[in-house]
């Protein structure tokens, strides 16, 4: 892209009168068709071809008016006078000078817009400077090249398609492989996603597969099926995290069910890249379908340093050390909606979720449990002005109508959660549940790295129907080595003991990332480049 250069002012008018004979006599047109909604509305107005055509450096000085729209190419424009009609700026700068006077609409592609509170504009203003364009002459003519980055016909996952191992207590050991086809330039640009995984426990395969197409940059269609062990609390920590925790400790914070799943699915996603550096990522799902649920049972895995002691989840089989609680199994009919936003800036990044499931119950044991299911999320970690650090995360899920199963049931409890609490010592329909954290940097910087002394107040409760809410708290501290979204903290927690009426004191060790706001039963996002 050209930067800009000053034009005396006495030189303005000459570069404009000098400039507009050739323009009229060339031709400016997309190389391929449009497929963003700003280069379609680029498309739209070369259409008209009502405008006066600028591809050098220009200067409208105040007092001076250009009775139509202006397109730029590749070239610095300040505008200190007015302009009648729509100003479009592709791969080049435009300034706005104080007292500036714009008629229509502005729109700044693949460039740089400095405006200026004093400037008046009458239309609405489009700045897009990630947007992929490029100005090529081609015998005296212009064409503006759109920038796709081309996408491969196959993509593998992970390291040449394998996944990291997970490790939990219903299936052992767990390897996957996966990967996706593409073909790009078909209509549709249809997908095809696919993982296998074979579990060890209980010596068995499983998958799941997915097709999508996408009638534009922003909404995809797709249909899915999948056999796999789900789990309610993949908010607590990810995965990867709790497989290690089952590993070192057999501390396994999840409990289980196996669900046999189709389903279709259409999202509405913001620009891939974002519109602008700092613009937010969102997306609305809307899914529905079919679920089969069964209940797992727990095994007795090996762990570097577990134990055999009874666990304290309510109605555990005496001498067993970590059962996983049974679901209601049987069928049901499902339909959600999902919608999730995260900013992230300079300072930080806020993110919130909101979800609703409704269920028809088809064929469940043991009584009727459709139902409307809502749950809410809220994530956010900024740096301050004098350097510290503080976060929030809230999430929570309530049964808004009808009676839920097994499967749909939240738990709590041990390290992640309320540390002073056994592991999965609260279980139940609804979820409410909340911290705080606040970090002083001892060595480092708060929004980059190195080592926290940290403080955190925890807060939170499950219960059912006939019961009474209570609220669990705990308050910890310590140190934490961190780097961006990871921390490795050691501290020490006092609050709620898995007793009633009583206190515990313990230490731990934790391995967080910061937590999402994508809602439990929210379709999971494309790949990256789709």
């Amino acid at each position: 892209m050209r930067r800009s250069s000053h034009v005396p002012a006495g030189l303005a008018v000459l570069f404009a009168i000098s400039a507009v004979p050739d323009a009229h006599a060339q031709e400016v047109r997309l190389a391929a068709p449009a497929r963003t909604d700003a280069t379609r509305a680029l498309a739209a107005f070369l259409e008209r071809g009502d405008y006066e055509l600028w591809p050098r450096d220009t200067v409208l000085v105040r007092g001076d008016t250009v009775r139509a729209s202006v397109l730029v190419l590749e070239a610095s424009v300040r505008i200190a006078g007015r302009v009648e009609g729509d100003i479009y700026v592709v791969d080049g700068d435009l300034f706005l000078r104080t007292r500036a006077s714009v008629g229509g609409d502005i729109a700044v592609l693949g460039g740089g817009f400095y405006d200026s509170e004093l400037a008046a504009v009458e239309g609405r203003i489009t700045y897009r400077p990630n947007e992929r364009v490029r100005v090529r002459p081609t015998g005296g003519d212009y064409e503006i090249i759109t920038e796709v980055e081309p996408r491969p016909y196959m993509e593998l996952d992970g390291t040449y398609g394998v996944h990291v191992p997970v490790y939990e207590r219903v299936d052992a050991l767990i390897l996957g492989w996966g990967g996706l086809v593409r073909a790009p330039h078909a209509p549709g640009r249809p997908e095809l996603e696919a993982s296998a995984r074979y579990k060890t426990g209980p010596a068995r395969f499983e998958g799941s597969a997915r097709n999508s197409w996408y009638p534009s940059d922003r909404v995809r269609v797709g249909l899915s099926v999948s056999r796999a062990t789900r789990s309610n609390e993949g908010w607590i920590h990810p995965t990867w995290v709790n497989s290690l925790a089952t590993l070192v400790a057999e501390d396994d914070g999840r409990d289980y069910y196996r669900a046999d799943r189709a389903a279709l699915e259409l999202e509405w996603r913001a620009s891939t890249p974002p519109i602008w550096e700092d613009a937010p990522a969102w997306r609305v799902v809307l899914s529905g379908g079919w679920e089969e649920a069964r209940s797992l049972d727990a095994r007795d895995i090996w762990a570097l340093f577990g134990d055999d002691e009874t666990s304290a989840v309510p109605n555990a089989p005496a001498g067993f050390p970590d059962p996983n609680p049974a679901v209601d199994d049987g069928d049901l009919f499902f339909a959600t909606a999902g919608f999730e936003w995260s900013s992230r800036g300079r300072g930080g990044r806020t993110g919130f979720g909101l979800g609703l499931e409704a269920v028809h119950d088809d064929d469940i044991e043991g009584g009727d449990f459709s139902f409307l299911l809502a749950e809410g999320r809220v994530s956010v970690r900024h740096a301050t002005s004098w350097g510290h650090a503080w976060e929030v995360f809230a999430i929570a899920r309530i049964d808004v109508a009808g009676t839920l199963p097994g499967q749909r049931y939240s738990t709590i409890g041990g390290i992640g959660t309320i540390p002073t609490l056994d592991l999965r010592s609260r279980r139940g329909a609804r979820l409410l549940f909340g911290e705080v954290s606040y970090a002083v940097p001892i060595l480092g910087m708060a929004t980059l790295g190195g080592l926290d002394a940290f403080v955190r107040a925890s807060a939170g409760g499950t219960w059912s129907d006939g019961e009474a809410l209570r609220i669990d708290e705990s308050l910890a501290g310590g140190a934490a080595l961190r780097l961006w979204d990871f921390q490795l903290e050691l501290g020490a927690a006092v609050g709620s003991d898995s007793r009633p009426d009583d206190v515990s004191v313990v230490p731990f060790l934790d391995l967080r990332v910061r937590r999402g706001a994508r809602p439990t039963r929210m379709p999971r996002p494309a790949p990256a480049g789709s």
